[in-house]
């Protein structure tokens, strides 16, 4: 009996009773047939929870026969083949309900290819644990100053030479005007609120792999000293989130949003997380 992709037919059909359900033979009164061209027949019987399996030259009395080709069923049993794709390119012929060989898919445990069975029904741990690696990453100059400055409770900023525009987060190079940035201007540390999201997804933080209780607000706040849309985004206290306005525009007249103010943590360690959050300022 010949190999397609390096198993034989044969062998698929002497697996099928180590790999038989039966909680998915349950109440289940079937007879399949399976003609494989060259390679043989063979005739399953189901019977509530049990099952039997002959080679066979008499597939009569079967409610439901695949007709196929070795390559083709062997390709089936090992996902090389999709069954939908193989019956509309005419490699594979149902007789009966075509809905019937479906059913088959759960009274069968996945076929493994010989030599691959130690790869599989390994038992799977998963211990849930911050990692914390033992390395350090340079920020750059420009980033390093800026989180530097949190350390020590200043939020600064860098201007363009062209656009002037005020960038916090700073960038090196200005993303409208394409030049190198070099003018540092301390702002804030207060401002007001001039956009606000409410959060719904509770994406896990990068760094701890801990989530943020939902929702949350996240908020672009112009902090003093900057304009137009030099907004700094961060998070607003939760317990402000129903409470804080943004300023918006109306009839091209521009009201101002709530007064806010940053909530530093009390050990610093030059991250953004420095800030904890922006609150209401009474």
């Amino acid at each position: 009996m010949s190999k397609h992709f390096g198993v034989k037919v044969e062998h698929i059909f002497e697996t099928m009773p180590a790999r038989f359900r039966s909680e998915g033979a349950e109440g289940m009164e079937m007879t399949f047939g399976y003609d494989i061209g060259s390679d043989g027949r063979w005739k399953l019987s189901v019977s509530n929870g049990s099952m039997s399996l002959d080679k066979t030259d008499d597939l009569s009395g079967c409610g439901t026969v695949m007709i196929t080709d070795p390559m083709t069923f062997v390709g089936l049993n090992i996902g090389k083949l999709d069954v939908t794709e193989a019956f509309t390119a005419g490699k594979l012929k149902v007789e009966g309900d075509f809905g019937d060989i479906s059913k088959t898919g759960r009274l069968f445990k996945k076929y493994t290819m010989p030599g691959a069975e130690s790869a599989v029904e390994q038992e799977l741990i998963m211990l849930k644990k911050t990692i914390s690696v033992g390395q350090r990453f340079t920020t750059g100059p420009v980033m390093g100053k800026f989180l530097k400055g949190l350390k020590g409770k200043k939020i600064l900023a860098i201007r363009c030479p062209v656009c002037r525009r005020l960038q916090s987060p700073p960038r090196e190079i200005c993303a409208v005007c394409r030049v190198r940035n070099d003018e540092w201007v301390e702002i804030g540390p207060g401002g007001t609120m001039r956009m606000l999201e409410y959060v719904y997804y509770a994406s896990p933080d990068p760094l701890t792999g801990e989530t943020r209780e939902t929702p949350y607000g996240s908020i672009g706040v112009l902090l003093d000293g900057c304009r137009d849309d030099e907004v700094f985004w961060h998070l607003l206290k939760p317990d402000d989130l129903d409470k804080a306005k943004m300023g918006i525009v109306i009839n091209g007249k521009e009201t101002v949003g709530t007064r806010l103010r940053p909530v530093w943590a009390e050990n610093r360690t030059g991250a953004i997380s420095d800030i904890k959050y922006f609150e209401i300022d009474e």
